[in-house]
């Protein structure tokens, strides 16, 4: 999960000619985000490594987007985000297509899935801290297992990493949206199963099936959000590291409330059957976040708190654990263009014999949305 300033600028229509009467008109246009972090910090490793006190952080993406309205009202789309640094391993993050008109939104490709797209949390306010990228600014220690995507870092859990899926949304109704999302090949890759399309049922998890809903709507004054999800995918047969794994099962909730600039959140992820993966790590655990933002003109001011725990290790004992908090102040430059100043703490407690981590971070932001 990545913090996103969303906006796009359009590049050009094009008007092409299609097999019938009728002429489709193509809009494509351009899109993304570039963020950039100037850190300073402390930190207490007990493995002994002895981080520089600054650090520069940068992470960026480019949405390449492209639709057109039918005569009969159906809208056809295509989405292509590039990451915009070469050292991800993941050049294209997602890509997928969808059609969409009254009956809702089909969405097919490698993208998140409906709960994860769906889910709300606590306010984020300058260098985000419920999204894995507290790993970035102080660090994971050795044998501290929580992953991406997994409770030991994040509410926004997911059965796999923009895999292959395809997604229904419900037009939303009395403020009311479902979501629903199939996932044949559950492999974590970062861009779907492509060869061969079909898991391997004897090492692979398979046949994902997620169900997320949320409300969203504004009663008076107040603006309020409230979502949930579940997600289940089937084990492989076949045993890993020597052990028998059980049905990936998670679910997931969020909130949040907004009135006269103030806005207080929380959200609650649990992954009551953890994905065993490598020498026996189980990513079984849960996680909550809570906080609060206020807005006036372009000053905005955030604090969070999240707390994360797997179990790690099958055979350690104890679970792995991140506490960390955030105090921040965005200030709006421009349009799409953002100033930010963070202040960072987090305490990485591992499993069995201490390999800890303690550590804060002043974070600088520059934040750009187009």
């Amino acid at each position: 999960m990545k913090k996103v300033l969303l906006g796009t600028t359009s590049l050009m229509t094009l008007g092409l000619l299609a097999t019938g009467p009728a002429q489709a008109q193509i809009e494509l246009e351009l899109g993304g985000y570039m963020n950039n972090y100037f850190a300073v910090g402390e930190s207490d490793p007990d493995d002994g490594t002895d981080y520089a006190p600054t650090g520069l952080f940068s992470d960026g993406e480019v949405w390449f987007t492209g639709e057109f309205t039918a005569d009969n009202g159906l809208s056809f789309g295509a989405n292509i985000q590039l990451e915009a640094f070469g050292n991800t391993g993941d050049t294209i993050d997602e890509d997928f297509g969808y059609i969409e008109g009254g009956f809702g939104r089909f969405q097919f490709g490698s993208e998140n899935t409906a709960a994860y797209l769906m889910h709300f949390a606590a306010p984020s306010v300058g260098a985000p801290v419920n999204t894995g990228w507290v790993t970035s600014f102080i660090a994971q220690p050795a044998g501290h297992t929580a992953g991406f995507r997994t409770p030991g870092l994040s509410t926004y859990v997911d059965t796999g990493n923009d895999e292959n899926v395809l997604t229904y949304f419900t037009p939303r109704f009395f403020g009311f949206q479902l979501g629903a999302t199939y996932q044949p090949a559950v492999v974590f890759t970062g861009d779907g199963q492509n060869f061969p399309v079909f898991a391997n049922e004897n090492t692979q998890y398979n046949n994902g099936v997620v169900v997320g809903l949320n409300f969203v709507e504004t009663l008076g004054s107040v603006d309020l959000a409230i979502s949930g999800g579940y997600r289940r995918a089937e084990a492989p047969d076949n045993a890993i590291a020597g052990i028998n794994p059980d049905d990936l099962e998670q679910i997931s909730f969020g909130a949040t409330v907004g009135f006269a600039g103030f806005t207080i959140g929380g959200s609650y992820a649990n992954e009551t059957e953890g994905r065993i993966r490598g020498a026996g790590i189980s990513s079984e655990g849960y996680s909550y976040d809570l906080g609060a933002s206020y807005s006036n003109g372009p000053w905005t001011f955030g604090l969070l708190y999240f707390h994360g725990r797997e179990e790690g290790s099958l055979t350690t004992p104890g679970d792995n654990t991140l506490d960390a908090a955030s105090a921040a102040v965005e200030y709006s430059l421009a349009p799409g263009v953002e100033a930010s100043l963070t202040g960072m703490y987090a305490d990485w407690r591992t499993e069995g014999a201490g390999r800890d981590n303690e550590g804060f971070s002043g974070i600088l932001g520059i934040e750009f949305g187009f």
